[in-house]
């Protein structure tokens, strides 16, 4: 029984070192892999516009406003648009009115003034967004100037303007 155990005992050991051969030298596969992944930004437009105060210009002179900042906080280029919300300056405590035949602001669209309408006209041609990270806003500093018609009586003055602001090349 030993005999046939010492010639059982090498086979044993040959067939487990022939498998083992066999299955470290068999070629190895692998498989690949693409994957597309894709997210969307939302624009997001904001714009910032500081009340102005021409202080006081003398009737039958024209006046220029201090110099303010429009900020675009946004993350699209824009063009900028304004209107007068209406045909004059009114005021609570006079009868006159300031019409806004003589209101102008300076514009980047044209490189001049421009006369203020009670339609939307365009300002400023591709604004840039704001700065990706930090968020810090591309600004513009510009001016306006009023002519006050001679005798207009005294008192405060005051007309509402919109600003909009729409993504570059979009209608405003």
């Amino acid at each position: 029984m030993r005999e046939k155990l010492m010639g059982i005992l090498p086979l044993i050991v040959a067939l487990a070192f022939v498998v083992a051969i066999g299955a470290y030298s068999s070629p190895s596969y692998g498989a690949t892999a693409t994957q597309t992944v894709t997210v969307t930004v939302p624009e997001a437009i904001a714009i910032t516009v500081p009340d102005v105060n021409f202080g006081s210009i003398d009737q039958g002179t024209t006046g220029t406003s201090p110099d303010f900042t429009i900020s675009n906080k946004g993350n699209v280029k824009i063009d900028l648009y304004v209107k007068a919300d209406a045909s004059a300056f009114t005021s609570t405590e006079a009868t006159d009115t300031i019409p806004i035949t003589g209101f102008q602001i300076f514009s980047n669209a044209t490189g001049g003034y421009i006369t203020f309408l009670t339609t939307s006209q365009k300002i400023y041609d591709n604004m840039n967004k704001a700065v990706q990270g930090s968020g810090t806003p591309t600004t513009w500093t510009t001016r306006m100037k009023l002519s006050v018609p001679a005798y207009t009586e005294d008192g405060v003055y005051t007309i509402t303007n919109t600003y909009t602001a729409v993504k570059h090349n979009s209608p405003p």
